[in-house]
């Protein structure tokens, strides 16, 4: 039955507040079961390494954060490769996300 479930990778960066948020409950309310969680004090570039490899080993289809500022500096590769979950609500995979244009001026 558990096999059933879809998994997830929790991702808690070292760096960024949680507000005690229990990313099990994040994952279980958004019908995922967490299987593994990357500690990640490092930058973006090597957290989207570990996140990938993680995914691919685990056969994961989410990554669940305690708050969206875990996530930040990698949500674009988290949705290209699975979905992003947060206590507010799920990005699913293939998510595109707003550009904006820092030169425009009003």
């Amino acid at each position: 039955m558990q096999s059933e479930i879809p998994k997830a990778i929790g991702l808690v960066r070292k760096d960024a507040h949680g507000n005690g948020v229990d990313i099990h409950q994040v994952a279980q309310r958004y019908g995922y079961r967490l299987v593994w969680t990357v500690y990640a004090d490092c930058g973006p570039p090597a957290t989207a390494l570990v996140l990938t490899g993680a995914l691919v080993e685990h056969n994961a289809t989410a990554i669940v954060v305690p708050s969206f500022e875990h996530a930040d500096a990698v949500r674009n590769m988290i949705t290209e490769q699975a979905a992003l979950a947060t206590p507010m609500q799920v990005y699913p995979r293939g998510y595109r996300w707003p550009v904006f244009d820092m030169d425009r001026r009003r």
